[in-house]
């Protein structure tokens, strides 16, 4: 930009007449117009009609329009002292679009009698009628003003989405927290505290009449429970995961689940060394959330789970042979569980891929550089 600006400044030489610096003045006081116009434009839309609409009042052009492309021809978006009605009605108009379409696709300026076709982006265009001495600096310098400030629009989208997205992972997360608060209390009010209930009645019984079947009950009774405990306990965060590391605690998940569901689940791991303890309770999230998954909507009746290291990174892929699914047509709640996947992976730089479709089964792949 600053070159441009300095070529369009360079009106020193003595031989340059009045007329060429009036008009460079005029350049300047033009993009010196535009970026303040544009200067806090956050919406494309915007910076497209700024754009155009200053091109305009400075007396650069006659008329003209801003298009955008998304998907097919491209379309108006933004009018620029038009003097009919409706923009169709203008004689000059039901050419553009294939001409701008061209343009678009050339990525260049493109003159002709009618128009100055001008991308100013990979799908967005100014159509100008009725130029005015325009030179090709001015215009360059002018084009790159508006691609820095429509590459700000989609910066700024991509925040904003991102902050959406953390907003409902955030209200998911707590909304998940209080649910698996609700399990883990039933659990204790309707297992637990039934069966030491039940042991208590049990051993005011045996106190009196010391019975060897009433006591052995008792002793299955108490197993059960320490199972139910240890259960719960493993659910919240398997102390082998501390312990031993990822491999073993997956292992030991993947052993639940066959115990529970009958789902047949291999596991392999082949990673030179432990993982830091962050690293490590990512991935088994990870895998835990997937494994879940599976059981829950799946109806697999295998699953792999492999992590590796490749190419400078840790990558766990969690496969199934199950019904599969169309990843776009997951309503919010189904959501819930690959976004809170894909939040933990970010923290730590990594990054998430689902790969599935109706009667393929699913195919989860989670990466973290490594460190």
């Amino acid at each position: 930009m600053s070159e441009m600006i300095t070529r369009l400044t360079t009106a020193a030489d003595p031989h340059v007449d009045s007329h060429e610096v009036v008009r460079r003045t005029r350049e300047l006081e033009t993009l010196h117009a535009l970026a303040q116009r544009i200067a806090e434009s956050l919406i494309a839309r915007d910076v497209l009609e700024g754009s155009l609409q200053t091109l305009i009042d400075m007396g650069w052009f006659a008329c003209g329009e801003a298009m955008v492309r998304d998907a097919g021809l491209p379309e108006t978006v933004a009018v620029g002292l038009c003097r009919y009605d409706a923009v169709a009605s203008c004689p000059l108009h039901p050419a553009l679009q294939a001409r701008a379409t061209a343009a678009l696709d050339a990525g260049v300026v493109v003159r002709d009698p009618d128009w100055y076709l001008v991308p100013v982006g990979p799908h967005s265009l100014l159509a100008l009628s009725g130029a005015k001495d325009v030179s090709d600096s001015f215009l360059a310098a002018f084009i790159e003003l508006v691609r820095s400030a429509l590459k700000r629009t989609v910066l700024h989208g991509r925040l904003a989405e991102k902050e959406q997205q953390r907003s409902r992972l955030l209200h998911a997360l707590l909304t998940a927290q209080e649910e698996e608060r609700g399990r883990i209390s039933r659990d204790l009010h309707d297992q637990i505290g039934q069966a030491l209930t039940a042991m208590l009645l049990g051993l005011d019984q045996v106190l009196d009449r010391p019975e060897r079947a009433a006591l052995a009950k008792l002793k299955d009774l108490a197993a059960v429970t320490l199972g139910d405990v240890r259960r719960i306990a493993l659910d919240l965060r398997p102390s082998v995961l501390d312990e031993l590391g990822l491999e073993a605690a997956i292992r030991r998940y993947a052993r639940d689940v066959h115990e529970r569901y009958g789902t047949e689940v291999t596991v392999l791991v082949t990673l030179p060394s432990r993982l830091d303890h962050q690293e490590e309770t990512v991935l088994y999230r990870v895998a835990q959330e997937a494994l879940t998954n599976i059981v829950r909507h799946a109806r697999a009746r295998t699953v792999s789970v492999v992590a590796t290291t490749a190419r400078g990174s840790v990558q766990l892929v969690i496969e199934d042979d199950g019904v599969g699914f169309e990843p776009d047509d997951l309503t919010h709640v189904e959501q819930i569980g690959l976004l809170g996947m894909r939040e933990r992976l970010e923290i730590l730089g990594g990054s998430l891929r689902i790969e599935s479709a109706p009667g393929t089964g699913c195919r989860v792949y989670a990466r973290l550089p490594q460190r």
